[in-house]
């Protein structure tokens, strides 16, 4: 409006003027209303620019907005999962240490001692902690009749057509290979023990053999310990590169070593070469070689 009314005011009375003063207003005229024009899209322009903006910037807000709430949603989680990994592995040990515990202190005597009172003439059994009264025959035979109701499972077949008699037939058979490959698993194992312990029994026996056939016990003496060790407290500790057991000295003495090794082969003192020549130095420092005749052995250098 402040534009308008400025180009009202500046009108210019064109009457007066020539046909090219004219012209050159219409001219003016027409660009300015071009420019105003122009100026006017770039405003509307400018408009819609921030209004598209502010929805963007809208729309990214709320995304944001949602990827952080989901990412606190997953770190909350994972934080919750492991706590609970962490409680769950606490109660483990927990229980585990709480077994340990029971186990290394056992609530009573892991033995019985069967004994014979004098007076009555009853088996009693003498446990940890006191005297308890052996149970008799008939209620050893009623806690066995308990068990055994407990453990087995009656077959309730009253009523049963072929296919269930079929199905409970082959339950059976099926349990019992299970049972009898158990059973025979632990045989073996069983007899396995027995090798080994039989093979232990046999080693300790032939290391505690003492006599002509068999190897005599040996007690360490005063020079079996390492000296080196001892006396330097950073040495390394001694290697033996011999069997002290196995090794042979040798009993010759000096005379008939000597004479061994200096047979033929091993000829001592060896034959003096004798000197023929004489070495004699010039004026310049060069060596002169001269044959020595009957010059004398000392004075060859």
């Amino acid at each position: 409006m402040a534009m308008k009314k400025r180009r009202e005011q500046s009108k210019v009375d064109s009457s007066g003027l020539e046909e090219a003063d004219r012209e050159l207003l219409d001219n003016n005229k027409q660009e300015r209303s071009r420019m105003e024009d122009e100026i006017r899209e770039l405003r509307e322009r400018n408009e819609k620019r921030k209004k598209e903006r502010e929805i963007e910037e809208k729309r990214l807000a709320a995304e944001r907005a949602a990827e952080d709430q989901r990412r606190k949603a997953e770190e909350e989680e994972r934080k919750r999962k492991k706590e609970e990994e962490e409680l769950k592995k606490k109660g483990e040990r927990a229980h585990k240490m709480a077994e340990f515990e029971k186990w290394k202190t056992p609530p009573k005597a892991n033995f019985v001692i069967s004994k014979k009172t004098a007076a009555s003439g009853e088996e009693t059994e003498e446990a940890g902690e006191g005297i308890v009264a052996k149970k008799s025959k008939e209620q050893l035979e009623a806690e066995k009749r308990a068990i055994l109701k407990q453990r087995l499972k009656p077959l309730e077949i009253d009523g049963a057509d072929a296919a269930k008699l079929t199905e409970k037939a082959k339950e059976l058979h099926t349990l019992l290979a299970r049972l009898e490959g158990e059973r025979y698993d632990l045989e073996k194992r069983y007899k396995n023990m027995q090798a080994e312990m039989m093979q232990l029994a046999e080693r300790a026996r032939q290391a505690n053999k003492v006599g002509k056939e068999g190897s005599v016990r040996r007690v360490a003496g005063n020079d079996d310990g390492d000296k080196i060790m001892e006396r330097f407290a950073g040495a390394p500790s001694k290697v033996e590169m011999f069997s002290k057991y196995e090794r042979q000295k040798d009993k010759r003495t000096y005379v008939d070593r000597k004479v061994l090794y200096t047979g033929p082969m091993f000829g001592y003192p060896a034959d003096r070469i004798k000197p023929s020549k004489i070495v004699k130095w010039s004026e310049e420092g060069l060596p002169l070689y001269e044959e020595m005749g009957a010059a004398p052995a000392e004075a060859a250098h």
